[in-house]
């Protein structure tokens, strides 16, 4: 756990600094960290536990890192919540002052966050959170910034209908029919987040992400053969190797999340496969190795990977689980993308399914209805 002595934007950054440094991130580094204090102003002096459990991390710590292990230049990633100490995770003003302050940076672009805010930035919202804001730098290139919002800020059996109307706001419902063809089973493959990069450029996305209730490799291998790259084989390989050999995600759902804006037509768009590490392993040092097995072929990502690592953990890996959060994997020649996602661990080891902040919430069940037809 972190030291509980330093304010919760001090130990981030901390953190968010030192894995700049091992990628080697120079002034580019050193501007990132000055742009995650930036967004977290409204934190202010808070403690670890002077702000509400954010749905970020597991542990309901309010950052996740995220870093590009197969690439040639490295690219680091954070998500934020807004959050103000004293008031609950889900308050729309908090996400709303963030974006102001991001509006004002040149390459920021608001016009698909404006269409669909008021919708998702809900002032009555039943949620437990509305929003996430991320940004991402890359060797060569300017800050990025994106933001999440959560589908079930009116209920989870609205979250159909509620990314049909913000999809259409943006001039996208011509793409429904790829959220249809993506629910093979209605009622538990799951749409809970909807991304938007904040750039005003061809290479903007909008993202929708899944979750995959009661699932299995072969069903999710079935799921994503559709897409550019994905087979079956490897989607199963790489998930027994990440759970150790289990079949079934009984615990924790894997996540798929589709990259629309990728194409202007309705073919599959490409996909993106979260696996969940803290709940399929007695500790993230099992994480590890499993890590290692399934990046075997990729000595450069294994690097990237163990620096970074021994960077942000604070513990010894085998005292529990909670410091890794997913691996992304999306196909590509001559390596995939992979992406590991680490956590800062500010309140506790061994987080359960779904973060502690949704257990209440969501309960560990699909329950989402509505739109599919």
């Amino acid at each position: 756990m972190t030291e509980e002595s330093a304010t919760v934007r001090d130990a981030c950054a901390t953190l968010l600094e030192k894995t700049a440094r091992t990628l080697q991130l120079g002034l580019q580094g050193a501007e990132f960290v000055a742009t995650f204090r930036a967004m977290t102003g409204q934190w202010g002096a808070a403690r670890p536990w002077g702000l509400p459990l954010s749905d970020v991390s597991p542990d309901g710590s309010p950052v996740e890192y995220a870093v590009d292990l197969d690439g040639a230049a490295p690219a680091l990633q954070f998500a934020m919540e807004p959050l103000t100490p004293g008031v609950p995770a889900r308050d729309p003003a908090a996400a709303r002052t963030l974006m102001a302050l991001l509006a004002e940076r040149p390459a920021t672009a608001t016009a698909r966050w404006s269409a669909v805010a008021d919708l998702l930035l809900s002032d009555d919202a039943r949620g437990p959170h509305v929003s996430m804001y991320g940004a991402e730098v890359r060797v060569g290139a300017p800050i990025r910034f994106k933001v999440w919002f959560y589908l079930d800020v009116h209920g989870p059996d609205g979250m159909f209908d509620l990314l049909y109307t913000a999809l259409d706001r943006m001039g996208a419902g011509h793409l429904w029919p790829v959220i249809q063809a993506h629910v093979h089973r209605p009622g538990y493959d799951v749409p809970f987040l909807l991304s938007l990069d904040l750039a005003d450029d061809p290479a903007a996305r909008v993202k929708v992400y899944f979750r995959h209730f009661g699932t299995d490799a072969e069903e999710l291998a079935t799921v994503l053969k559709a897409y550019p790259g994905f087979e079956p084989g490897e989607v199963g390989a790489l998930c027994r190797t990440l759970t150790d050999g289990r079949r079934h995600f009984s615990v924790q759902p894997p996540v798929t999340c589709l990259s629309l804006f990728d194409v202007r037509t309705l073919e599959r768009p490409p996909a993106t496969l979260y696996l969940p590490l803290w709940t399929y392993a007695e500790h993230d040092g099992e994480v590890r190795q499993r890590i290692h097995r399934a990046l075997a072929a990729q000595p450069r990502a294994l690097r990237r990977y163990d620096s970074v690592l021994a960077g942000i953990a604070h513990r010894r890996l085998d005292a529990g689980t909670g410091i890794h959060n997913y691996l992304s994997w999306q196909p590509g020649r001559p390596c995939p993308r992979v992406k590991v996602y680490l956590s800062p661990e500010m309140h506790d080891v061994n987080p359960p399914p779904l973060g502690v902040s949704q257990q209440d919430h969501l309960g560990g069940q699909p329950t989402a209805k509505g739109r599919t037809e």
